[in-house]
């Protein structure tokens, strides 16, 4: 494997028929593309599916062929982008995706190293992760709204917050972030021990892209906002002892979630 400055450059070559190239004369690697790795042509599942999840998975199985091993970096941002015929602006939201997932850390000023976890990629579906999450999840937030503790929901609450702030910046990988500390936050507050480690091990199931719409701007900051509206009802109800709403709230939650990742 060839190495620029300790960073990995990729031993690969993607070649295009002419009426694959884009109109910039870059290549893009994602209609119909040959993909040369160790000497073998490889053509890869077409699928329909969002370019930074195309991206994203692409970058996937380059970990998984230990091209990037584990605590190897990444080449660059505008390496990288150049070497997948992309722009940096998808490649930048394939990496936050990958990190929310685990596949790789991001360090600020010092580039993007991949997660040296050393569990294999789930082989659970989006499908069957999340409505394993509707049922564990939602009997989550009863118990804890009947566990009526109210320091545990105030801080529930402020993460609730957190996420509002993150909307307002724009900051989506914060917002996801905070997204699986608020839920994992319920759980814990349930007092079940088994809910919480079933929630806990749903959340760790490194499948492929646990998100939609990244790449679609119009429909962000509504869906964000939808996410944390439901939220908030949470919240409300788990803060009001109502265990038959919060259940409720929490199950159409994790429904809407399902239906924009096309679950």
């Amino acid at each position: 494997m060839e190495t620029t400055g300790g960073c990995f450059s990729l031993p690969y070559s993607v070649i295009n028929y002419h009426d694959h190239q884009r109109r910039d004369g870059m290549l893009n690697p994602f209609k119909f593309p040959w993909i040369w790795i160790g000497g073998r042509m490889v053509i890869p599942e077409v699928r329909q599916e969002r370019l930074y999840q195309k991206i994203a998975n692409l970058i996937i199985k380059l970990i998984n062929d230990n091209i990037f091993p584990p605590g190897s970096f990444l080449p660059p941002e505008r390496e990288l982008a150049k070497q997948l015929g992309v722009s940096r602006a998808s490649l930048r939201e394939a990496l936050i995706v990958l990190e929310i997932s685990g596949w790789i850390v991001i360090q600020s000023g010092n580039g993007v190293i991949v997660s040296d976890k050393k569990h294999p990629a789930s082989d659970y579906t989006i499908e069957e992760i999340l409505s394993t999450r509707e049922l564990v999840d939602s009997h989550c937030a009863r118990l804890a709204a009947q566990n009526d503790n109210v320091d545990v929901i105030s801080q529930i609450e402020a993460i609730y917050h957190h996420m509002e702030q993150a909307i307002n910046d724009n900051n989506v990988h914060g917002f996801y972030s905070l997204d699986k500390e608020f839920h994992l936050a319920i759980s814990e507050a349930s007092r079940n021990r088994v809910l919480f480690d079933m929630s806990r091990m749903l959340w760790e199931q490194r499948i492929n892209i646990p998100y939609a719409g990244l790449d679609e701007r119009s429909g962000d900051r509504n869906v964000l906002l939808n996410l944390n509206k439901q939220h908030k009802a949470i919240v409300d109800a788990m803060r009001q002892s109502d265990a038959d709403s919060a259940y409720q709230k929490s199950l159409e939650h994790l429904r809407y979630v399902r239906k924009i990742v096309g679950g």
